[in-house]
């Protein structure tokens, strides 16, 4: 098993990948977890959170009620516009929050091993497609799954709009 390099494959083998990506991305969807945060416990990580990390959120309320936060900030700064609606989580699924070509390893029979786990855990399913969204490297990669998995346009486009809550204004 060894990493490999996304544009050095074949169109068909990048085809086979994305479709084993997204089938493990909509296998680890089926599995619903009622505490939010990292299965372990402790705090959140990842990139829709501070680089201090948030929580951990005793429950559901906690953690939404922390995103609202976030949003009101960046709303009264003129830093997301004022239509976006309030957080409402209602579903926790296991995600792994941090998919790329850097975090796969591919066999010697073109199976995809999901490595990396330090930002997954129980968290809305949008949290995969969103960060394949926002994610700047591997675009054709993200482009591939993106398109063979769920989307969440306007949960992608709130979690978008806390953006400056979660770097420039992290700690308030």
């Amino acid at each position: 098993m060894e990493a490999f390099d996304w544009n050095g494959l074949s169109r068909d083998t990048q085809g086979k990948i994305a479709a084993q990506v997204a089938e493990m991305i909509q296998e680890m969807h089926s599995i619903e977890l009622l505490q939010p945060g990292p299965t372990g416990g402790g705090p959140c990580r990842g990139r829709f959170f501070t680089d201090y990390s948030a929580g951990p959120f005793m429950d559901t309320a906690e953690m939404e009620a922390w995103f609202n936060h976030k949003l009101d900030i960046c709303k009264s700064v003129h830093q997301a516009p004022n239509d976006i609606p309030p957080f409402h989580l209602t579903k926790f699924v296991l995600t792994h929050h941090d998919i790329s070509p850097q975090n796969l390893i591919l066999d010697q029979d073109e199976q995809v091993w999901l490595v990396d786990w330090a930002y997954s855990g129980a968290y809305p399913p949008v949290f995969e497609s969103a960060a394949l969204a926002i994610q700047p490297f591997f675009t054709d990669f993200n482009k591939a799954v993106l398109s063979l998995i769920p989307r969440y346009p306007e949960e992608e486009r709130q979690l978008d709009s806390i953006a400056y809550g979660l770097t420039t204004a992290a700690l308030a």
